[in-house]
């Protein structure tokens, strides 16, 4: 069983868990994004018919499109583009569910085992917080999460 500041506390890890997996769901998505975009600019400046669609034009036109091929897939490349969308997606799915399991806990908050959950759920958001570590912080994407989370989970006025 838990004291009510634990209790309360397990409220907290709650919202901040859902708000962390709405982040890093948010941060996946957009990486996937820049990824098909590098990808599409790339198979289409490489394709034969943008090839044929600037046959006519001057010579440096081609030499300019090579060079920005090279520069997106080096980008992609140095950055771990496709290694940092697999953690960003991992992480998403920690923190969710580690907020259904603080939900849960939050439910059932007077268990005899509550307080042995609260320190596995601790455990655990300590092992996802160490992994996020490697990945960009966007304060304004987290923040703009957080308002969007706390509003939902916030009473509403009689």
């Amino acid at each position: 069983m838990l004291t009510e500041d634990q209790a309360n506390r397990v409220w907290e890890r709650m919202v901040e868990s859902e708000v962390r997996s709405l982040y890093f769901a948010d941060l996946a998505s957009r990486n996937t994004t820049r990824k098909q975009i590098i990808i599409g600019t790339s198979f289409f400046l490489a394709s034969g018919a943008f090839a044929t669609l600037i046959a006519r034009l001057p010579v440096w036109l081609p030499t300019i499109c090579s060079l920005l091929v090279a520069l997106l897939t080096a980008y992609s490349m140095a950055v771990g583009l496709e290694r940092r969308i697999g953690t960003l997606t991992k992480l998403h799915c920690q923190w969710n569910s580690l907020f259904a399991d603080y939900e849960r806990l939050w439910n059932h908050w007077q268990d005899e085992d509550a307080e042995e959950v609260l320190e596995r759920l601790i455990r655990r958001a300590n092992e996802a917080s160490e992994l996020a570590t490697e990945m960009p912080n966007d304060p304004k994407s987290i923040n703009k999460w957080a308002k969007i989370v706390y509003a939902r989970f916030s009473p509403v006025a009689a």
